[in-house]
């Protein structure tokens, strides 16, 4: 690859800063861990910054803020809408926090917060555990476009499985340290996502989840292990962060499809299968954190014919008629 990478997106031309070499960027020494650069700079004060999401990314966020708090770093937090507002000076440091929205179908919100971060006169700028989408052309364009206007001193990008630092080595990206640690999730352990929870120990668990993801990342399977006991997608039915967890907690086993429900469980201690997405996330994941740990892998989900189908589609719809039909399964209201 050479220092010129050209995007579809607005005919982006990126020519690598000081014309960087695709040997001097293999060269260029990784940054440490997250924990350690956190250490290192404990000293600054950070801006942490929310990108949003549904409830299991607010495990990504507690995971990042329970290490912040074992480095003695002192930070405010802002969401995606009041930092493009919020005041930084040159010896601060930005903590995007990770997730998985480098990707084509996405809102693009991870690289206009990469924009805006990068963007400042700070002294360090730091991109949380992230998942890339391997579309290398895409993702080059899209890169181009949030880093033409670098003004921090530091830029350091953790990819959170060796898919997504492969990903990001193949492009070349210059200026900017590449390096691969655990989803900050797994700084969490079962007393924390007790206290989280609101639980003061945790439950034996009332029945066998199945967590099936309803959304862009739908994957589209009629093969590997059956769904069993409750089905549902905890992103849609929880109403709270807290909820979401004890929705977990309460389950004896979880069968998933999303990535954060399998966290949740394997941090809790509960048999885990975790199952793909509709792209290499979970598989990945699985094989730099969770394989370790015990969660087992399966090739799919098979919902079968459910209950739930041989009720009225307008039945079906009901609020009240799916909150009985949890309450008499067992699952948390609230």
């Amino acid at each position: 690859m050479t220092d010129e990478l050209q995007g579809s997106a607005g005919d982006v031309t990126w020519r690598a800063r000081n014309a960087r070499t695709s040997a001097a960027t293999e060269n260029a020494a990784a940054p440490a861990t997250l924990a350690q650069l956190f250490e290192a700079n404990r000293d600054r004060r950070w801006v942490f910054v929310r990108p949003g999401g549904n409830w299991g990314d607010h495990l990504i966020y507690a995971g990042a803020e329970q290490l912040a708090r074992r480095c003695g770093l002192a930070w405010v937090s802002h969401d995606f809408t009041s930092f493009s507002n919020a005041e930084t000076t040159d010896s601060d440091a930005i903590f995007l926090h990770g997730g998985g929205g480098y990707n084509s179908w996405g809102s693009g919100r991870p690289f206009d917060l990469l924009r805006n971060a990068t963007a400042r006169d700070v002294a360090l700028v730091v991109q949380g555990p992230q998942t890339i989408e391997t579309a290398e052309a895409g993702m080059a364009s899209r890169f181009a476009t949030a880093l033409q206007e670098v003004r921090a001193r530091r830029v350091v990008f953790f990819a959170r499985e060796q898919a997504s630092l492969s990903t990001l080595h193949r492009l070349e990206i210059a200026g900017m340290e590449m390096s691969v640690d655990h989803d900050t999730a797994f700084h969490l352990d079962r007393n924390a996502l007790l206290e989280l929870a609101g639980l003061g120990a945790m439950p034996a668990g009332r029945y066998d989840l199945t967590v099936v993801r309803d959304d862009d990342e739908k994957p589209d399977t009629t093969h590997g292990a059956k769904a069993r006991g409750v089905i549902l997608d905890p992103a849609y039915v929880a109403t709270s962060f807290s909820h979401w967890l004890r929705i977990h907690l309460f389950a004896r086993t979880l069968l998933t499809n999303r990535l954060h429900s399998a966290v949740a469980g394997a941090l809790a201690g509960k048999p885990v299968t975790l199952a793909p997405g509709s792209y290499h996330k979970n598989r990945s994941i699985w094989e730099f954190s969770l394989a370790d740990r015990g969660i087992e892998w399966s090739d799919g989900i098979r919902t079968g014919h459910r209950l739930a189908e041989w009720i009225p589609r307008r039945l079906r719809k009901s609020y009240k008629l799916g909150r009985l039909m949890l309450m008499l399964s067992g699952v948390p209201l609230r």
